[in-house]
């Protein structure tokens, strides 16, 4: 019955679009291509921050929340790669981080296990279901207004649960703007198949992406969708995982996934 349920609302929410979005320039940088190092003595957590984007596509703003590394303020020159992380449906730009995503972050960085890195939480897609939102008006505005940088293999797109499919069609969409695809309680929406084909055959050879996929065994609709996701990315020989954990359709448990993502992200960095 709960599942039932479920499918009836997932068909209302999302919306299928056929075609492919414009695609947009995001400013290139001259600074070198290369994550920076965490400077000697940082032992301060990152901060997390309001964001606005007051001038946006849809005629209002735009808002996010950023977090900005150990030692940001302290390493002026540096550039920092970048995640964009979408919440669920009817989730807000702090979802990621009341849930604990900047302590995984914080502690990647201080251990010195991973470059230190810049998170974009964004708002929502209910009415929104190709994230133009997020890719006309934050990338540009991030780019703008935050040192990070510029090269695809920096910058990723993940989502949670309405979020994830979100994120898969930034990715699929704008190929040359991000190079891996996160999807947490995710997978292909249902009727969008034909499509996702489509943009798996369009795929430049040089503009590969990388998927990984999260999924609670006490989710069983969403594993069965990211089953599906993964049948089509082997079809293509596209690079992903799927993990397949002890957890539900909840932010806890995806978050507590947060590190294996984002060092699995992290591998194109080297």
């Amino acid at each position: 019955m709960k599942n039932t349920f479920y499918k009836l609302c997932l068909a209302g929410l999302f919306l299928i679009l056929s075609g492919c979005a414009p695609r947009i320039a995001l400013p290139a940088t001259s600074v070198p291509a290369a994550p920076p190092v965490l400077i000697e003595g940082c032992l301060q957590a990152g901060q997390v921050l309001d964001g606005q984007v007051e001038q946006t596509a849809r005629g209002y703003p735009y808002n996010f929340k950023i977090y900005l590394p150990p030692c940001y303020a302290d390493q002026p020159d540096a550039r920092y790669p970048v995640f964009y992380l979408v919440p669920g449906r009817g989730g807000n730009p702090g979802a990621w981080f009341f849930a604990g995503a900047n302590s995984i972050a914080d502690q990647l960085i201080l251990e010195k296990k991973l470059p230190p890195f810049i998170i974009v939480t964004t708002e929502n897609t209910d009415n929104d279901p190709q994230a133009t939102g997020i890719y006309d008006d934050v990338l540009p505005y991030i780019e703008g207004q935050y040192r990070v940088l510029s090269e695809r293999r920096y910058r990723a797109a993940a989502g949670a649960s309405l979020g994830g499919i979100a994120a898969y069609r930034l990715g699929f969409q704008h190929p040359e703007s991000f190079s891996s695809v996160g999807m947490f309680g995710s997978g292909a929406i249902s009727g969008e198949e034909k499509q996702i084909r489509a943009w798996l055959e369009a795929l430049p050879e040089d503009l590969a992406l990388r998927f990984f996929m999260d999924t609670g065994e006490g989710d069983p609709l969403m594993l069965e969708r990211a089953r599906v996701m993964e049948s089509m990315l082997n079809e293509y020989s596209v690079p992903h995982v799927l993990h397949v954990g002890a957890g539900a359709h909840t932010m806890d448990y995806w978050v507590s996934n947060l590190e294996m993502y984002f060092l699995w992200a992290a591998e194109e960095w080297k």
